[in-house]
């Protein structure tokens, strides 16, 4: 819509006439003008002055109800040309009168202004603002009106009407650059906000980064330093100086050459060079601190350098982690896998010799008993048997330690064998040495071969004698002992669990670190030639570990030894084997026995042996040929299975369960000096097995078939 000077008047009045006469007034175009030329004349001066107000002509639309007039106003209205004002009569019958009319005008347009024309016939002047209000919309023109009158008031309410519209323009514009400068200004507010959030969160990021990197470098579990190029100490953590045992002062006054052991400074500094260099961007190494007790420690040290913007070099970051434990450990794993080697090897040379000593045993007994006392041969032969038995020590002493011997374990209880060796120590050990036994109350079972566990006590009873020559005490103690996750860095060869642990201890001359670290070593021995093996705690070491345990060993030169020797707890379902009566004849029978043995000369000598004493005997050499045997036997039957445990083809076990397959009823003895995948770790339901290790004597094969063959 444009405002510009609407001239734009409706006349609402039910008089034409009254329509002719407002035409005359406000539109002198349409009308005669000589009548009003005086008129003109004298309200707007000569005829130059009047020329410009014709030129202010009226445009004048007409309506003659009160309806009609409304519905000009809205079609104006709606074509965007609206009435500047109206002339509306008060009386106009039979339609609406021009109070209501006004009423509904400026309630579709309230921007119009209105003249209303009343000669107060029908409303007195408190009636009419009483209906309409005061509004300065509204000017009341009395009938009958003056020509004048009427033109001046056409004049001033559409100019007032376009001041209006100018003002009301101008308060828009106002209030949109208002608008406009508020959006602008609640913009740069926001705008504003955001930086200084950001700002506040940029700040506190950084103080958190700052929080965040004091408290890791603070509380770090491995050290960490910040040290100057030329190895001053520049800031240091909690960790490093509980490691090196300076506080944060005394470090900070000396430099990273103080504390380091002399023979590992050249390769760190050189490294340190390089770093400066830029040769490398970092380096790691193990080094030794010296502590301020006067100790080393063993740390792995990783250091980088920081350089600033022009590429000068700030500062060197050190972390440095200790390891002294790590690598006593290392060394421990290394010592005990070089034993495990050396076991292997000893165990293997056991086995094979056994078979070779069982012959030389089995051929020189049987020469015994064919021979008369007063032969010269007979003493020969009595010098081979105890030759032989020697060199069965000796393997029985190896496969211990090899962890190979055959272990019939039980569930045991140390504090009873103790008990029961006492009086054997005691006796062992002399006068000079005080022998003091302490049990654990309410001490739990182990898992263990009775006659093993006493030869462990017995050698290192011996050797701890050995070790107080003059005088001195040997103390055996029981205790149960839970290890945890924790625990088992200082016991590497041992699992999480519970274990009952005797320990040994004496207060002899003790050992220096190298023996100690050889001490369960075969053929090692402090002692001087031929006084002794080597194998004597070599072969407690191959006993324990067979039973699933561990020795460890704390000694000095001056201040004596302790052995603790670690065993697992026996489980629940353990139960003590029950020893049953020998059978009053243990030598002669007429049964059928199927002998597996893969060594000929063994196999010839135990064929002989129990053919003298009245058996049957089938001889073969492997698997496949005592399979053969039993095909041609039928149905005759074979009351015993006597095989060799590692019998070339098929092993002694599968071969036993074959023919248990067939025989429900056979019994199985094997020989054998190996305890893998022994029927010894099969447990004792297994009635129908035994074993006899070798090397055995005649009379002991003789009375282990006599004992199988007869058993219920």
């Amino acid at each position: 819509m444009n405002p510009h000077k609407n001239r734009r008047v409706l006349i609402i009045d039910d008089n034409r006439a009254i329509h002719d006469d407002f035409r005359k007034i406000l539109s002198p175009r349409e009308a005669a003008h000589s009548a009003l030329d005086v008129t003109e004349t004298e309200l707007f001066g000569s005829s130059a002055d009047a020329a410009k107000v014709r030129q202010a002509e009226f445009e004048l639309d007409s309506a003659y109800q009160g309806q009609d007039g409304v519905v000009l106003v809205k079609k104006a209205l709606e074509e965007g040309h609206p009435y500047a004002m109206a002339f509306v009569d008060v009386r106009m019958p039979p339609g609406i009168d021009g109070v209501e009319t006004t009423q509904r005008i400026w309630e579709i347009d309230a921007e119009i202004q209105i003249v209303i024309c009343t000669a107060y016939s029908d409303y007195s002047w408190e009636k009419m603002f009483e209906k309409i209000g005061n509004d300065d919309r509204m000017v009341i023109l009395k009938k009958p009106f003056d020509t004048v009158e009427a033109l001046q008031l056409a004049h001033a309410l559409t100019e007032k009407w376009w001041l209006s519209q100018q003002s009301k323009r101008k308060i828009e514009d106002l209030e949109k650059m208002v608008a406009e400068r508020t959006r602008g200004l609640h913009q740069a507010n926001e705008d504003l906000q955001l930086k200084i959030v950001e700002q506040e969160r940029v700040e506190r990021m950084l103080r958190e980064s700052e929080e965040r990197f004091s408290g890791a470098f603070e509380y770090a579990p491995i050290g960490v330093a910040l040290v100057l190029p030329d190895g001053r100490w520049l800031k240091v953590n909690r960790a490093l100086c509980d490691m090196v045992g300076y506080s944060e002062a005394e470090l900070l006054t000396r430099t990273f050459q103080d504390i380091t052991y002399p023979d590992d400074l050249e390769i760190d500094l050189e490294n340190a060079h390089r770093l400066l260099c830029g040769e490398i961007r970092l380096y790691q190494m193990e080094k030794r601190y010296i502590h301020a007790r006067g100790h080393h420690l063993t740390v792995l040290l990783n250091v980088s350098l920081v350089r600033d913007d022009r590429g000068e070099p700030l500062y060197f970051i050190s972390q440095i982690q200790d390891i002294t434990e790590r690598k006593k450990i290392e060394a421990q794993l290394f010592q005990s896998q070089k034993l495990e080697t050396v076991g292997k090897l000893a165990g293997g040379v056991a086995h094979e010799f056994n078979s070779i000593m069982t012959t030389i045993i089995g051929q020189s007994e049987l020469l015994l008993v064919e021979l008369p006392n007063e032969s010269p041969l007979c003493k020969n032969a009595t010098e081979i048997r105890r030759a032989a038995d020697r060199a069965a020590t000796l393997t029985r002493q190896l496969l211990a330690y090899g962890r190979k011997q055959m272990l019939q374990p039980r569930a045991l209880n140390l504090n009873s064998l103790l008990a029961n060796n006492e009086a054997m120590l005691r006796h062992v050990m002399g006068n000079n040495v005080n022998v003091h036994i302490i049990p654990a109350s309410d001490l739990k079972e182990v898992h263990a071969d009775a006659g093993q566990i006493e030869q462990v006590i017995l050698n290192m009873a011996m050797n701890s004698r050995d070790a107080m020559p003059d005088a001195g005490k040997l103390t055996l103690e029981t205790e149960n002992v839970t290890l945890h996750e924790d625990d088992i860095g200082r016991h590497a060869e041992l699992k999480p669990g519970n274990y009952v642990v005797l320990t040994i201890a004496d207060n002899g001359t003790g050992m220096n670190s190298a023996v100690k670290a050889r001490v369960f070593e075969p053929f090692f021995s402090t002692k001087g030639v031929g006084q002794g093996t080597g194998l004597g705690l070599a072969t407690c070491y191959g006993i324990i570990k067979q039973s699933g345990g561990h020795i460890t060993v704390e000694s000095e030169p001056g201040k004596g030894t302790i052995f603790k020797c670690y065993l697992p707890e026996a489980q629940s379902n353990i139960r003590a084997v029950t020893e049953k009566n020998a059978p009053a004849d243990l030598s002669h029978g007429t049964e059928t026995i199927l002998l597996v043995e893969d060594n000929q000369a063994l196999r010839e000598m135990a064929s002989n042996l129990l053919t003298q004493f009245g058996y049957a005997v089938l001889t073969a050499a492997n698997g496949i040929e005592a399979l053969g045997l039993m095909e041609q036997q039928g149905n005759k039957p074979i009351d015993l299975l006597f095989a060799n445990k590692t019998i070339s083809s098929t092993d002694g076990k599968k071969l036993a369960e074959r023919i248990l397959a067939l025989y429900p009823n056979v019994k199985v003895l094997y020989a054998g000096s190996s305890a893998e995948n022994t029927i010894a770790h099969q447990g004792p339901e297994d009635l129908n097995v035994a074993l006899l290790q070798k090397p055995y004597t005649p009379s002991a094969l003789t009375k282990k078939v006599r004992e199988i063959l007869d058993e219920e």
